[in-house]
């Protein structure tokens, strides 16, 4: 019978930063183990002997906490090496037996582990543990004798405290509460700060002060008082004060990353700007002022980069004024303190001509004028505070002369009206062939639009607009002779239609115009009619 005897025991010291590493990781917790292995009384030599190696958590007995399987260990004179690669989870904290296995023996009695794989719970520090029967677990310590000094996890609020001689100075927490606390002075509404020394503390607010906080993507402060940038002294809800030649505020446009695609304020005076704002590199200044001096006061408008020529500027890309305006308060004023028209102006570089919309206020209403002035042809309209306007040409997209009436009945476009007998100054649908009441035609038939509208006095806004003059389309009834072109037209039997006017001692006066399209005999439909009453 071979009898197998184990002589050595751990040995090989693995460097705690390994430990540490691995640890960390949270995979192995890799040992070196040497023994020495003898048969019969003499040293055993096999280069590829089988051994097994397994730990437990007691000497005799229970379940393996982990085994290696078989490995091949090379064994010279009865001396070998192997290293061991158990979990981290193996480790904690309790006691561990290493059982080993050659071929098919298995060696009695276990092994116990020493403390090489435990290092990494040494006392200066120490690794967590599961459960609760040690809540308080020292990390790091100042050293053995001061275990209350240092570095401090503890299970029951799952929280980190760097301990002085016991008092917790500063608090991370990982559960309730989370976040940073510094204990000592600690309260609602305070502020963390720090002394000459650069100690810091929570220090409460002055009465009626609150600190900047967060809301969201929002950060606020509800103090009702000013801030002040450059000075203790703020006058105004921000102010900012600094040196004349700096510019005291920049805005960038993060669209660009550009320092110059946002706005700046510099300080005032001559020769410098008092707010100047870029739309971007390549378009140059879009909107600058000048606190005072000979380059002209206010606020430039600017399209381009450009220098001021006295009176605020050349172009405008895009402007938009809100304003609630009244009688009394004008939403954009021009105002000229001289006997002078105060001037809209627009350029165009391209063709060097010019535009005015300029107004001028006279010493009699009539004098008053509004004027639209161009470069290359002078005044093209002019209105007159008396109502008179002035016109050189005046072209209508319309095609028809209207006027609005009163109508006894609903009435749609195209449809023939007369003089209503019932109603005077009102009209309705006419009625009868060859009547002399016809009064004209219901303009806007067929998409075309009127020209010039009279007759919109106040209360008539829903009054019918009839066509007196021009063309319009009309309702017509060729039922028994047809239309053609040029014929002259009047009223039918069919009521609100037109139809030819063949019978001449019946026609004076009853006459509506003369058809400009045809209808052919036995249709009804529309006509374009050239309208003159007769």
């Amino acid at each position: 019978m071979k009898r197998w005897f184990v002589v050595s025991g751990l040995s090989a010291l693995v460097a705690l930063s390994t430990l540490a590493g691995v640890h960390a990781q949270g995979v192995s917790q890799p040992f070196t183990y040497q023994g020495y292995l003898r048969q019969g009384g003499a040293p055993l030599n096999n280069p590829s002997q089988s051994m097994q190696f397994r730990i437990y958590g007691a000497l005799t007995g229970g379940t393996a906490l982990w085994d290696s399987g078989a490995l091949t260990v090379n064994v010279a004179n009865g001396l070998f090496t192997v290293q061991l690669n158990p979990p981290v989870s193996v480790w904690t904290g309790a006691d561990r037996f290493l059982e080993i296995q050659v071929g098919a023996t298995t060696l009695t009695p276990r092994v116990r582990i020493g403390a090489t794989p435990y290092a990494n719970t040494a006392t200066q520090l120490n690794m967590f543990q599961s459960g609760t029967s040690n809540p308080d677990r020292m990390v790091i310590t100042h050293s053995p004798a001061f275990s209350n000094w240092g570095l401090q996890y503890r299970d029951t609020d799952d929280s980190f405290h760097f301990l002085s001689n016991g008092t917790t100075v500063l608090r991370v927490g990982l559960g309730a509460p989370q976040g940073l606390q510094i204990p000592a002075g600690a309260a609602a509404g305070r502020v963390l700060t720090s002394d000459a020394s650069g100690n810091a503390s929570w220090q409460a607010l002055p009465a009626g002060a609150s600190a900047w906080a967060i809301s969201g993507a929002n950060i606020h402060n509800t103090n009702t008082g000013n801030v002040g940038i450059g000075t203790t002294s703020p006058a105004y809800l921000l102010n900012v004060v600094g040196d004349r030649n700096a510019r005291l505020l920049n805005i960038v446009n993060s669209n660009t990353g550009n320092v110059a695609d946002g706005v700046w304020v510099q300080t005032g005076g001559s020769g410098s700007w008092g707010v100047y704002s870029v739309l971007n590199a390549t378009s140059g200044r879009a909107v600058y002022g000048n606190a005072s001096g000979a380059s002209g006061d206010g606020i430039g408008v600017f399209g381009r980069s450009a220098s001021p020529d006295g009176y605020g500027g050349y172009f405008i890309g895009r402007m938009r004024i809100e304003y609630n305006s009244s009688t009394t308060n004008a939403t954009l004023c021009l105002h000229e303190s001289e006997a002078e028209f105060a001037r809209l102006e627009f350029t165009n570089t391209n063709t060097a001509r010019k535009w005015h919309i300029a107004g001028a206020i006279g010493s009699a209403v009539a004098y008053d004028r509004l004027n639209f002035w161009n470069s290359a042809a002078g005044d093209i309209m002019s209105i007159h505070g008396d109502g008179t306007v002035a016109v050189k040409v005046l072209e209508i997209t319309g095609a028809d002369l209207a006027e609005k009436f009163p109508t006894t009945e609903t009435l749609e476009p195209g449809t023939v009206v007369e003089i209503d007998p019932d109603n005077p100054g009102q009209l309705r649908k006419a009625r009868g062939a060859y009547n002399t009441r016809v009064a004209g035609v219901v303009a806007g038939a067929n998409g075309l639009s009127k020209g010039i509208v009279l007759g919109n006095l106040e209360g008539s806004e829903n009054h019918t607009p009839i066509a007196m003059s021009g063309r319009v389309w009309v309702y017509a009834d060729a039922t028994h002779e047809a239309i053609e072109p040029g014929n002259l037209l009047t009223t039918s039997d069919t009521p609100g239609h037109a139809m030819k006017a063949s019978d001449p001692t019946r026609a004076h006066g009853a006459v509506i115009g003369k058809a400009m399209t045809r209808l052919e005999k036995g249709k009804t439909g529309m006509v374009l009619v050239l309208v003159n009453l007769q």
